[in-house]
């Protein structure tokens, strides 16, 4: 059964810096950009997949672009999609321990192959489906850009 939910959803974007200590080196993370969004959406649960459901905002540059969450077996898929059919928009898994390379529709650009490393997932939501997910991964393309990303989804009762 589908409820309604209010949404946080805030992602973070890092790069990554490599700073001596001694004879090593240690990895910084420098924050680059952050998002917030508060969103209503909608939530269900079908076989052993939770789904979250939600229309993008066109704060993010993303009006008429719809987002499908399901998590399952330990992972994150992300759907987004426009509603015109010439709209590739995206489409990407986020396993932990995982390179995944995937095509993301860039608005008013042509598409990029992406590649996405997933360093961990946490699933904090509850028997209603309340709480946060969040992933950090490292996502690439070409050889002139690559960022971390932490995204966190709360979701709460509406």
């Amino acid at each position: 059964m589908k409820k309604n939910v209010n949404l946080r959803i805030t992602s973070t974007q890092y790069s990554e810096n490599l700073r001596p200590s001694g004879e090593a080196f240690v990895r910084e993370l420098e924050k680059e950009d952050s998002l917030e969004i508060l969103t209503e959406g909608t939530m269900y649960q079908k076989n052993d997949a939770r789904y979250i459901s939600y229309e993008e905002s066109e704060e993010a540059g993303l009006e008429d672009t719809r987002t499908l969450v399901k998590l399952s077996d330990g992972k994150i898929r992300i759907r987004r999609y426009g509603h015109s059919d010439d709209d590739e928009g995206m489409d990407m898994t986020l396993e932990p321990g995982i390179l995944n390379i995937t095509r993301y529709q860039m608005p008013m650009m042509t598409s990029v192959d992406l590649e996405i490393y997933t360093n961990k997932l946490e699933d904090n939501l509850d028997e209603e489906g309340y709480g946060t997910v969040s992933v950090d991964y490292k996502i690439k393309f070409d050889k002139f850009f690559s960022r971390r990303n932490i995204l966190e989804i709360e979701v709460m009762p509406s």
